[in-house]
């Protein structure tokens, strides 16, 4: 029998419970022997089914009539795998580049139509710029999701201009043409840097991560408060610029590739 849950949260508790029933020695379940299993009415629970086939959560077999997990779920998975591959290649280059700048450290992923955070080494100094585990931030305002934004299908990056553009400080890019000029400028030299796009009086340096296919899964950046970074950015650039090749490299991406990159991209003299 499934434990009461708050009534808002009662039928996603149901459905996260059903999903739990299918294990190795039980791969496969019938409609009225899941209600059996778990109290619920064979109604209820064809109704939870069909929606989970509908996403490709649960597969129906066609002989037995009876459902197994479906290909959605091992999508899921295997994007938790590689986050988690990542963060483990990543932690000691970022917990390296965090002595080396004494500024927190982050590594960012984007996710649908925004950003988040899956991995930080802070900095120790008393004033400093951080960021959330798994807190969703904008893709268009600051250095660690602006370049992932400027990395994303163009379909993704006009959905993101489309979804309106919020001004979160004086210096945060709102006009899409202007924000396509500073994508397109991103890609063009392999990097971004900001200041005081989200938050007044920071700043960052970002670079890309880049899998063995070539193809953009990160930004590694550092961040800090402008004050500290400004005068130090070239120093940051060139040790983020290398952590993020480090990381890159034990990933599988050629080393050619991360040349491609930065053509003609040195850290710019104005």
């Amino acid at each position: 029998m499934i434990p009461k849950a708050p009534e808002k949260l009662e039928t996603v508790d149901r459905i996260l419970v059903m999903l739990e029933c299918f294990t190795d020695e039980k791969p496969e379940w019938g409609v009225t022997e899941l209600g059996e299993q778990l109290g619920l009415y064979k109604s209820v629970v064809h109704r939870m089914l069909s929606t989970l086939e509908r996403r490709g959560y649960v597969v129906k077999n066609p002989h037995t009539k009876k459902y197994a997990l479906g290909l959605k779920l091992f999508e899921l998975g295997m994007l938790v795998g590689r986050q988690m591959n990542l963060r483990a290649i990543a932690r000691p280059v970022m917990e390296e580049l965090g002595v080396k700048t004494n500024e927190t450290v982050l590594l960012s992923i984007a996710d649908s139509l925004s950003g988040v955070c899956i991995e930080k080494i802070e900095s120790n100094q008393s004033i400093k710029s951080t960021s959330q585990l798994g807190k969703r931030v904008p893709l268009y305002a600051g250095a660690p999701t602006k370049l992932l934004l400027a990395y994303l299908p163009p379909e993704s990056i006009d959905a993101v201009i489309a979804n309106s553009l919020v001004a979160y400080t004086e210096q945060t890019t709102v006009e899409p043409d202007r924000l396509s000029r500073d994508l397109e400028e991103i890609r063009r030299q392999g990097y971004c840097i900001t200041y005081g796009e989200l938050d007044i009086g920071s700043a960052g340096v970002a670079f890309p991560i880049c899998n063995h296919e070539g193809k953009t899964i990160a930004s590694l950046s550092v961040v800090g408060p402008e004050f500290r970074m400004k005068d130090a950015m070239r120093t940051y650039w060139e040790h983020c610029r290398e952590a993020a090749h480090a990381i890159s490299r034990q990933l599988g991406c050629e080393i050619r590739m991360i040349e491609t990159w930065n053509s003609g991209a040195g850290y710019p003299l104005r």
